[in-house]
């Protein structure tokens, strides 16, 4: 079942579905779709169905689908585990919702050895979606984890759209090499790009042909940025905390102590095309991820 928040003066809705990773299906703006969204495959792979899904607690591949962790072997799909899973709903409320999904014994057997909970907050506020995700340590030793989101921009001509950001480096992941920063310019060529080190932080993503400007900050944490453009009828612009198997390398790692909790936050300010997003990028980027 999906649930919706709408900021009725800005004609402004998103619809979340709890049961299949806590993900964001959809958000609309003023009647336009944002995201790309396949609901036939929600049942079957919602990593694949598109929207934004949680990659918890490790985002992208570990080497050899495994990691090591105090002399142990661990398995570890690929984005971690939960964007498959459902959370529980703790609030709803017409501008916000509350989400919650905890460890389970088989995955802290197999993939996971800690006590955890995992809560998204998903918030319409001041015109932007604020995501909001804690990160609680109920085991006795420190927990290691890197968040990322894999937003699916719903974008019908790429060649029509154009990405602005500001990480200052980038990681060849397949050599696990530091390169300069690149700019992409033409989004209608087949990037996978890990980019990494902002200079401030966040992006501005300008779609023409859809009608829509997205500009995105987010705090400190958020090391890296991850651009697909392969995708069918989208481009993937995913804010991640580390890198490509940071479980291993120990690169941009975070950690949360035992009992205690980590925040990360990102906001998304969604316009229509002709308001100019590097006007309203120059604005937010004054506030950054309150």
């Amino acid at each position: 079942m999906s649930l919706f928040i709408q900021d009725k003066e800005r004609d402004m809705k998103v619809e979340i579905v709890p049961e299949y990773g806590g993900m964001i299906a959809q958000i609309f703006l003023e009647g336009k779709e944002i995201l790309h969204t396949d609901y036939t495959q929600m049942e079957v792979a919602p990593m694949a169905a598109g929207g934004v899904p949680i990659l918890f607690p490790f985002s992208s591949k570990t080497k050899n689908d495994t990691y090591m962790l105090n002399g142990r072997q661990y398995a570890m799909p690929r984005h971690g585990l939960v964007k498959n899973d459902a959370f529980a709903v703790s609030e709803a409320k017409e501008d916000h919702v509350r989400l919650w999904l905890e460890n389970s014994p088989s995955w802290k057997e197999r993939y996971y050895p800690f006590d955890f909970r995992l809560e998204i907050e998903y918030r319409l506020r001041d015109g932007s979606l604020e995501i909001v995700t804690r990160v609680k340590n109920f085991s006795d030793t420190a927990m290691p984890h890197y968040l990322g989101l894999h937003p699916f921009f719903r974008t019908t001509d790429k060649k029509r759209a154009s990405l602005q950001q500001d990480m200052q480096l980038h990681y060849d992941y397949e050599h696990q090499e530091d390169l300069p920063g690149i700019m992409l310019g033409d989004l209608s060529q087949c990037w996978d790009e890990v980019l990494h080190s902002p200079a401030q932080g966040g992006f501005c993503f300008e779609n023409e042909a859809d009608g829509y400007c997205v500009y995105c900050s987010m705090d400190r944490a958020f090391e890296a940025l991850v651009v697909y453009t392969m995708a069918p009828e989208s481009i993937c612009i995913e804010p991640w905390c580390g890198l490509p198997d940071s479980i291993n390398t120990g690169r941009f790692l975070k950690w949360v102590e035992p009992g205690e909790q980590k925040e990360y936050q990102v906001r998304m300010h969604v316009e229509s095309v002709a308001y100019s997003c590097s006007v309203r990028g120059s604005e937010i980027s004054d506030n950054g991820a309150k």
